[in-house]
Formats: structure tokens, sequence, C-alpha cells
């Protein structure tokens, strides 16, 4: 017998029974229930109309049935009275939801009248609607209301009232959707629903967005989604009395993306509504901030001061919430050298100091999820003290400067390496040169080159001088 959730049980003569099958139909709820005896190898399968369980009023039916006691699964033969029985229980099971579903059919509470959606603010819509006709005096009801916005997750109210009012705090669709609840109201059930919708608006804006960078101011800004002439914004929350206008806008490209917002918005909702016209007709967007959970404070600025061999590290807390509500990521190096990072709660810390080098630190303020969410920039780079020259000539220049001729040395050497270690010719060339004989030899052995031996040939030839004869003077 398998176990049902949730699990049920009776007793009838004086006998416990085990719930196998069950429909619950609001008031009348419909149960088969088994009882099964090993002792004397005897089952009773019955079940029950009504809501009283354990008293005479409902009404019961059941067949009796024996037989053998299992030693185990494989004894299950099929002349076993519980397979003899199979189909009347499958029959069963059928009969049972056929029967619930026309008594909750026929015993439904009539669903809710006239219901309607209309505004009562400019950030808050109202759902009614009209109670039930024919319903008897002595009936006492409530409702339930189902809110489904866009593809969230719906969410159920149950009121005794006649309306519901829900601030508009998004851009989407919302379905409502009602139905009528037997509060004291014996034999009835859950009325069939009734819904409205509210359609979703043509989009002015997108990306709306706001930060709180002081307690007492905020910053929102959007993107265009259309080009609407006549762009305004509106908010409200509940420590101002009325609904304010911005009245600091900012402009890009002439139109109007942002908006600079003064009050005390860190402990509301702040409810906002964009108004604008389209095509000659009113459209409005509506979006809900809590500031508290888009902090962006400005980043701290960090003091250090020299205490004997120790540095103070400090700065003051943001000017938004209270102190305990920020904690502090910091980083700082030493001699150019990462020395911590971490996050700490206080507005100070102390470091050891030493003389010879340079110490720099940031850091940034973090909103903590105690108090809502967000934070700062990282702050800029706070320098203190001087680095020691001749520690850094010595930990920096001096390895550069050996890294430096190393690699001139290793250049000078892949340049000039053939002239330092010339080729050895190979001994089988020479003997081959040998025996060809070729006389116009030319050849390169290995990288060395041999020239070609010129011939020169000299001719020597005998020439007559014909020598004039001197003449001689005239005496």
């Amino acid at each position: 017998m398998r176990d049902r959730i949730p699990r049920c049980h009776t007793k009838w003569n004086h006998r416990p029974y085990e719930c196998i099958e069950y429909s619950l139909a609001g008031e009348n709820p419909v149960f088969a229930f088994v009882y099964i005896d090993l002792n004397v190898r005897h089952f009773h399968l019955f079940a029950l109309f009504g809501r009283q369980l354990l008293d005479n009023s409902c009404f019961t039916f059941g067949i009796p049935g024996d037989f053998e006691e299992a030693q185990s699964a494989r004894n299950y033969a099929p002349d076993n009275m519980i397979f003899k029985h199979l189909e009347f229980l499958l029959v069963l099971r059928y009969f049972i939801n056929l029967v619930a579903l026309e008594v909750a059919a026929g015993k439904a509470l009539p669903e809710p009248l006239n219901l309607s959606l209309t505004w009562e603010s400019e950030f808050r819509i109202k759902l009614s609607w009209n109670a039930p006709k024919k319903l008897d005096p002595s009936c006492k009801v409530n409702y339930t209301i189902t809110e489904t916005i866009g593809e969230k997750k719906p969410v159920l109210t149950l009121t005794s009232n006649w309306f519901k009012e829900y601030h508009v705090t998004t851009n989407d669709a919302v379905n409502y959707t009602v139905k009528t609840n037997p509060k004291n109201c014996t034999g009835r059930t859950i009325s069939k629903p009734v819904s409205i919708s509210k359609p979703k608006p043509t989009e002015l804006v997108k990306n709306f967005q706001c930060s709180l960078y002081s307690s007492k101011a905020m910053n929102c800004s959007w993107l265009p989604a259309n080009q609407a002439s006549d762009l305004q914004l509106y908010y409200r929350y509940l420590g101002l009395s009325h609904i304010a206008a911005c009245s600091e806008y900012q402009y890009r490209d002439g139109q109007r993306t942002g908006c600079h917002l003064r009050g005390s918005f860190l402990q509301y909702d702040v409810y906002f509504k964009v108004n604008g016209t389209l095509d000659g007709l009113s459209v409005r967007n509506n979006f809900l901030v809590i500031p508290r959970y888009h902090v962006k404070a400005p980043a701290p600025k960090v003091k250090i001061t020299e205490e004997g061999r120790n540095l103070i590290l400090s700065w003051d807390p943001p000017y938004i919430g209270a102190d305990h509500c920020w904690n502090y990521i910091f980083t700082y190096s030493k001699c150019q050298l990462l020395v911590d990072s971490k996050e700490i709660q206080s507005n100070s810390v102390t470091v050891s100091y030493d003389q010879t080098c340079q110490y720099r630190v940031k850091l940034k303020a973090v909103y903590t999820e105690l108090c809502g969410k967000g934070g700062s920039d990282w702050s800029e780079e706070e320098i203190y003290g001087v680095d020691d020259w001749s520690t850094t000539v010595f930990d920096v220049v001096i390895p550069a400067v050996v890294f430096l001729f190393l690699i001139l040395l290793i250049s000078c050497f892949m340049k000039h390496r053939e002239k330092l270690f010339p080729a050895i010719p190979h001994p089988s060339l020479i003997f081959k040169d040998m025996l060809n004989g070729n006389k116009e030899l030319k050849s390169s052995i290995g990288n060395l080159y041999v020239p070609v031996e010129e011939e020169v040939e000299c001719k020597i030839s005998l020439e007559k001088d014909y020598t004039l004869p001197m003449m001689q003077p005239e005496h």
C-alpha cells in the first residue's frame, strides 16, 4: 500500500482505514479507504462522500474480500484477491473524481460582479467589485485576489472587502483575478474566477535608474524611447505630502535624460511617473525606486599620518545612513609591492612604517546588506614617503642593466658567429675536386671560396731598330 500526501485515515466498525485515493472538492471531499488485516487474510474497501468523516452522515459503500498472505512480492499470483479487484479500484478512482467534480459544480459560490480598475491617484490603482447575488445571508465569504505582473510569479491576497488598492510600480501588463471563498458557508465551494487586466503602456523612456549620492539628494537618469515633446517627471514618497515635479532636468542633445532631486529619500519607497504626449495621446510610465538599494556615495579621501614607527590610515564615512552601515575595502602597497587588501568595518587602520619605502593607499566604501545595497568608487591613490634610491638602484636598475648587457652580447655573437667560428671544410670535398682534375677549379668548400687561377700569356718579339744617322755640322 503506497502512502498518500496528505496522509488521511478514518475508523469504521472500530477498524482503522488508510486512504488510498482522495479528491478535495472544496467543502465536499471524497475519499477511498482500504482496511487490510493480515491475521484473518481479509480486506475491506469503501468510499466516503461528505464533509464529516467521523460521523454517520457520510454515504459509504464497499466490498469485502480475502487473500492469501504474501511472503514476498513474487507470491502475488494472478488469482490473488487484490488483483481480482484491481479493476474495481481503477473504476472507483475514476468514479470518485467524477463525483467530486459534479458535487463541486453544484455547490460552487457565485462569482464577484462588476470587476473594475480605476486610477485613485497618479501612483495608485483601485480594483473593486460587487458582492455576488443570490447569496444566503448566513453564508459568510471572503475573496481571493491573484495579481500577475508580466511573467512574474502570481501574488495571492485574501480580503473581506470589495476592493483592493495597489501602487503602480511597473510598465508591464498586470492581470487581476478575483474568486469568492466560503469563509463560514457550509456545503459551498470556491467560485469561478473573474479577471480584468491593465495593458502595458507605450514606452516613453527606458533604462530608468536612480542613485542616492547624499542623504538629501538623488540623481535619476533614463534614455528616451520615443520622441515625446513634453516629457515630465513627477515623484512622491511617504515623507512628502504632495506630488512633486522635477525642477532640475539634465539634457543631452536637446532631450531630457535625467533629473536632480532633493529630499530625504533614504528610508522611503519613491514612486515616479513620466508623462508625455505621443500622436496626440497622453501616455504615462510608472516606476518604483527604493533608494536604500541604490546608494552611490562619493569616494572617501584617505588621510595618512605618521606616529612613531607606524602609519595611521584614516577617512571619514560617507554622509549617507548610519556609520555602522558602512564597510571599507582598502589596499596598500609598500616599495611598489602589494602588501594587503581586505574589508574592514572601522574607518581607520594602522600599518608598520618603513622609512626606506614609499606607501600607496586607496579604498572604497561598501553599503552593507543590513542597511541596503551600494557603495562608492575607488578613491584616488594617496602616496606617502619616498623610495630609497640606493635600494631602488640595487633592486631594479642593476638587474635591468645586466639583462640589457646579456641581450646585446647574444645579439653581437649571433651576428659575427661565422667569423668567430668558421666552418671546417669536409675532407671528401677536397679529394673529389682533385680527382676531377678540373683546371678551371672554382669551388666553394664549406663557406670558403677558392678563386680560379688565371693564365697570362706573354709574347716577346724583336724588332729592328731603324736609327737615323746623325748629321754632322758643316765647317
